[in-house]
C-alpha cells in the first residue's frame, strides 16, 4: 500500500533515522546511554527486532525529496543493519540524499559491497562530509591494538577506491573524522600526524556532565544537569515539541533522543511492535491500547498512514525536564544558519513553562534571560 508523502514543515531542521541501536563498540561514554552508567552493553546488548529494507523504503518514500536536507542513518552502528547487509537495499529504494553516522564497522571493500553501487546517494553538496566517522579512541585503540587512529585515517582514505571523494579540506571530502571532545580524549601530536593531507578531522563539543562540571551552552536552566549534578532531586514538569523528525529500529517517531533512548532501555517499543503490526500500523488508532501505562510513548509510526508532522508540532506535557540529551537543548545553528546569519539561537526542541521551584531561581547557575521558560 502506498502511504500518503508527509508534508513537512519549513522549520523542520533533522531527519534522523536510527536503523539500530546494536553497536560493534561498547565505549563507557555513549550518547544513547540517557544517564552515562558505562555499560552500553548492558542496555542494547540482545539481538533486535529492526524494521526491514522494504519497510523502511515504504515509509521513508513519504518524504519529500529535499537537496538540502538528507536522511541521517544512525545507530548504534548502522553498518550492522540487517545483518550489514540492509543499507545498499534502502539506498537503492529511494531518491533521497543520505548522511551516514559511522564508525567504520566495516572496512572499505565490504562497506562499498553492500552499498550495491549506491554511493551517490551519500555525495551531495555540503559544507561538510556526509559519510561522518566517529572516533572513539578507549574502544578502537583496544580493539586495533594501540593503532586505533590510524586504522581509521586509513579506512577512510581507502573509500577513495570505491567512488567516494576523499580531501583533507572538509568541503570537498565526502567523509571525515570526528571525535567528541570528552576531558578524556586528547587530540596526541601522533593523532595529527596520521591525518594531516589526508582526511577532515574535527572535535565535537562535548554535552553533558563530567567530574561534576556542566560542558556545553544550553538555553534552557538546568535541562541536561539538573540530576546529573545533583541540583534537584527529581525532574520538572515542562512542555515540549521538536524540530526533528526522530525515528527508532522500528519506525516509530519519538518527541526527543531522551524518550528514545529510555524507552528503548525499557524494551516496550521492542514488545509492542508485533502487535503494532497485527494492527496494519495503525499506530494513532491504537495508541492507547499499545502503551496504556507509560509516559514514554511514541508520538507515530512512520508506517501508520494517519502519521502527520502536525504530530511534531504540538506541545506536550513532559514530566522528565533536567535529564533533557545535550543535542536537544544545546544552543547550535540550524541548518538556515539562523546563529551564525541571525543570531537567533536553535535548540532540537522548543521548552517552554517549566515548573521551576523557586529556590531554583536563585542558583547561581541560573540567568535572567532563562526567566521567560518558566511557568509564571
Amino acid at each position: 500500500m502506498t502511504l500518503p508523502p508527509l508534508v513537512l514543515p519549513p522549520a523542520l531542521n533533522y531527519i534522523a533515522v536510527f536503523l539500530t541501536l546494536d553497536c560493534n563498540l561498547n565505549c563507557s561514554y555513549c550518547i544513547n546511554d540517557p544517564d552515562q552508567t558505562g555499560d552500553r552493553r548492558a542496555l542494547f546488548h540482545e539481538p533486535r527486532t529492526a524494521l526491514p529494507p522494504e519497510d523502511w523504503v515504504r515509509g521513508l518514500a513519504r518524504i519529500p525529496f529535499s537537496a538540502d536536507l538528507p536522511i541521517t542513518l544512525q545507530g548504534g552502528e548502522p553498518m550492522l543493519y540487517w545483518g550489514s547487509k540492509g543499507l545498499g537495499e534502502i539506498l537503492a529504494g529511494l531518491p533521497h540524499y543520505f548522511d551516514l553516522l559511522t564508525n567504520l564497522a566495516l572496512k572499505p571493500e565490504k562497506f562499498a559491497r553492500i552499498l550495491n553501487g549506491q554511493q551517490a546517494k551519500l555525495q551531495r553538496d555540503a559544507p561538510y562530509p556526509s559519510i561522518r566517522v566517529s572516533y572513539h579512541p578507549e574502544e578502537m585503540e583496544r580493539t586495533w591494538h594501540g593503532r586505533g587512529f590510524e586504522e581509521l585515517v586509513d579506512r577512510c582514505a581507502a573509500l577513495a577506491d570505491f567512488g567516494f571523494r576523499v580531501s583533507p579540506i572538509k568541503a570537498e571530502s565526502d567523509v571525515g573524522i570526528y571525535m567528541v571532545a570528552h576531558p578524556d580524549n586528547v587530540v596526541t601530536p601522533r593523532m595529527v600526524a596520521a591525518y594531516q593531507g589526508r582526511v577532515p578531522f574535527e572535535t565535537k563539543e562535548f554535552l553533558g556532565v563530567a567530574n561534576n562540571q556542566l560542558f556545553g551552552t544550553y538555553l534552557y536552566p538546568f535541562s541536561t544537569d539538573l540530576i546529573a549534578r545533583n541540583i534537584y532531586p527529581r525532574t520538572l514538569e515542562c512542555e515540549c515539541r521538536t524540530s526533528e523528525l526522530l525515528l527508532d529500529p522500528l519506525g516509530f517517531v519519538w518527541r526527543c533522543h531522551f524518550y528514545l533512548y529510555e524507552a528503548w532501555k525499557t524494551k516496550r517499543p521492542q514488545e509492542e511492535f508485533a502487535a503494532l503490526q497485527r494492527l496494519d500500523y495503525l499506530y494513532q488508532d491504537n495508541i492507547d491500547k499499545l502503551f496504556p501505562d507509560t509516559r514514554l510513548k511514541p508520538v507515530g509510526h512512520i508506517l501508520d498512514p494517519n502519521f502527520t508532522m502536525d504530530a511534531l508540532r504540538e506541545f506536550r506535557p513532559c514530566s522528565y525536564y533536567g535529564r533533557c540529551i545535550g543535542c536537544d537543548t544545546k544552543v547550535k545553528n540550524n541548518r538556515f544558519q539562523s546563529l551564525y546569519d541571525q543570531n537567533i539561537p536553535h535548540t532540537s526542541v522548543e521548552i517552554r513553562n517549566i515548573q521551576m521551584p523557586q529556590e531554583l531561581l536563585s542558583h547561581p547557575d541560573f540567568l535572567p534571560h532563562q526567566r521567560a521558560y518558566i511557568k509564571k
